[in-house]
């Protein structure tokens, strides 16, 4: 890793980049651990584990709320991330502080109409690889899945159907649930919005039991146990030690949080705790001014966002659940309470938001392609045919109606309401593809006709023999040129330019136009990140342009390096020209 004092910033624009501003220097990098969250949990010792006085006290601890202003400190510090810096001196922030406050009161007095708040909705993210396992997931890091990834682009669509469009997203530093962010805006074609990822927003702790099988632990501890740390809303499982491969506090992405905050294991309530700073002072007050707020996240941090909401009860909250891939809606009046469900709209007990499907017939719509699928490869039900040129947005709703088409297939759905565990800890999440495959087999020219084509010509005509192998071991041989991990002392930017589009390939002006990248532009944004990943490099922020190609590129490029928990700064001072 770097050193302590070394500083990374990852630029994705177009072709030409703007000075950006440097984040003051990060808290000493934590040690990582070299097992993955795939590997197999063969070690069954660790459910036995008892927490030792020292753990016991830092579960404690960390169970105790912060203070209103301690709680609002750290949420405004997290938003910092996500920021561009303001260079100017600090006295001179401080004589335009009143200014500033001035002015914001004279506006306020003259805004005589209320601003509409907007609507929150909730979506739990794709289903992960530990999850279709069976194993208690947690705070480990794992993939999505390809019915995971079909889940949230069908919620995307329902949005789209119902004419929900988001001005800002919220979710965790996981990856499954951060794929998932990725899949639901490229669904809406709206890749440029922002999107703020906050471990308040991370699934429940296991402790413990993390990374083994349900059906094995409850064998061996007994169905009952297991049961009383799932539904009780105080019952923690086992912490885990400090040396567990999934212990939090190994990886980097959680430096900038004090020990306490880090936890060994959880309740359900030492989740909603940890949530609810972030309703308060973030997602609260962004509806409050009128944007409509999107958050992926898992199923107990949306449990614990719908109980602060609503002020469930802690009998009623164990009957609440969110099933993958239908959006739950919230709309609230001008005092931000909940507005009650509409007549005829589909809601659960103890709540007051409504589902844009009935639960359990996407789950039916995707067995039923499958069955078809092996008999009839490609098939999904109904095809619609289309004529002409369709855009992203009616793909995106004519897909709805082919998976919709399906499901009436199954029969009249008036009882197939499918049963959902209210304490399933799954965590759904999607493997997705963002690139277009439109170019077709269209000929590779060099690039844009704008850019100096004898500049990048080695780049658009390498070789098959020129592309960079996912090996990454040559970091630490002595290979002349390569800056292992450790050596750099220094702060680093880093310039890429996006991959190949089909403008690109076809020689034609781009500028602000928006295509995305074509199939060969993605490998381009992987192979970046592996090249990247070879020299040892790792990053604290990313900056982009607002432009898919560009955005895409950082999103391919972040998942090679396993780091899709990066903030994200999109800027359209960044767009080509």
């Amino acid at each position: 890793m770097k050193s302590i004092n070394s500083f990374s910033l990852l630029l994705l624009p177009i072709a030409t980049i703007a000075t950006t501003a440097a984040f003051s220097s990060p808290k000493p990098l934590l040690a990582k651990t070299t097992t993955h969250p795939s590997s197999s949990s063969s070690s069954t010792s660790s459910t036995h584990v008892h927490s030792t006085e020292e753990e016991q006290n830092t579960i404690d601890q960390y169970s105790n709320c912060l203070s209103p202003t301690q709680q609002k400190q750290s949420i405004r510090n997290e938003s910092t991330q996500y920021s561009i810096i303001d260079t100017r001196p600090q006295w001179q922030s401080n004589l335009l502080k009143p200014v500033k406050l001035l002015t914001k009161a004279v506006k306020k007095i003259a805004t005589v109409e209320k601003v509409k708040p907007g609507a929150l909705i909730l979506l739990r993210c794709g289903e992960s690889e530990w999850t279709k396992a069976g194993r208690f997931t947690g705070w480990a890091d794992v993939d999505l899945v390809g019915d995971g990834v079909l889940e949230v682009e069908h919620a995307g669509r329902l949005l789209l159907s119902e004419g929900y469009e988001p001005d800002i997203l919220y979710t965790s530093r996981l990856k499954r649930a951060v794929k998932s962010t990725w899949t639901i805006l490229n669904t809406l074609s709206a890749p440029y919005l922002p999107v703020y990822k906050s471990w308040r927003l991370n699934e429940r702790n296991y402790g413990a039991l993390t990374g083994l099988n349900k059906m094995e632990v409850g064998k061996e501890l007994g169905l009952d146990v297991v049961q009383a740390w799932r539904n009780s809303l105080n019952a923690r499982p086992p912490p885990m030690k400090k040396t567990d491969p999934y212990y939090p506090g190994n990886d980097r992405r959680y430096e900038d949080l004090t020990e306490d905050q880090i936890p060994l294991t959880e309740s359900l309530m030492d989740c909603m705790e940890r949530a609810r700073p972030l309703w308060e002072y973030g997602i609260r007050k962004e509806i409050k001014k009128g944007n409509t707020v999107l958050v992926v996240a898992h199923t107990n941090t949306l449990r614990s966002l719908m109980q602060v909401i609503d002020n469930i009860g802690e009998e009623d909250i164990q009957e609440v659940s969110m099933p993958g891939g239908i959006p739950f809606v919230y709309k609230f009046d001008s005092d931000m309470k909940p507005l009650p469900p509409a007549e005829g709209k589909m809601s659960q007990a103890h709540t007051s938001g409504i589902f844009l499907e009935k639960p359990g017939l996407l789950k039916e719509a995707l067995k039923r392609n499958k069955e078809w699928d092996s008999s009839v490869p490609g098939s999904f039900g109904v095809t619609v045919e289309v004529k002409g040129r369709v855009g992203t947005l009616e793909e995106s709703l004519l897909k709805l109606k082919e998976e919709q088409a399906g499901a009436t297939l199954l029969g009249d759905g008036s009882d197939a309401m499918a049963i959902v565990d209210p304490n399933d800890d799954g965590q759904l999440i999607v493997t997705t593809n963002m690139a277009s495959s439109g170019d077709g087999g269209a000929t590779h020219t060099p690039m844009e006709e704008e850019e100096s084509d004898a500049e990048f010509e080695e780049f658009y005509n390498r070789t098959p023999e020129a592309e960079i192998t996912p090996n990454i071991q040559k970091a630490d041989e002595a290979s002349p040129g390569i800056i292992k991990q450790g050596q750099s002392k220094d702060p680093v930017v880093v310039f890429i330019r996006h991959g190949r589009t089909p403008h690109n390939n076809l020689g034609l002006f781009t500028g602000w136009e928006d295509p995305p990248l074509a199939p060969d532009g993605v490998e381009d944004a992987k192979n970046a990140g592996r090249l990247l990943k070879l020299h040892g490099f790792e990053f604290d922020v990313v900056y982009t342009s607002w432009l898919t190609r560009a955005i895409e590129t950082a999103w391919y490029t972040m998942d090679e390096l396993d780091d899709a928990w990066l903030p994200m700064v999109k800027s359209w001072r960044l767009n080509e020209r």
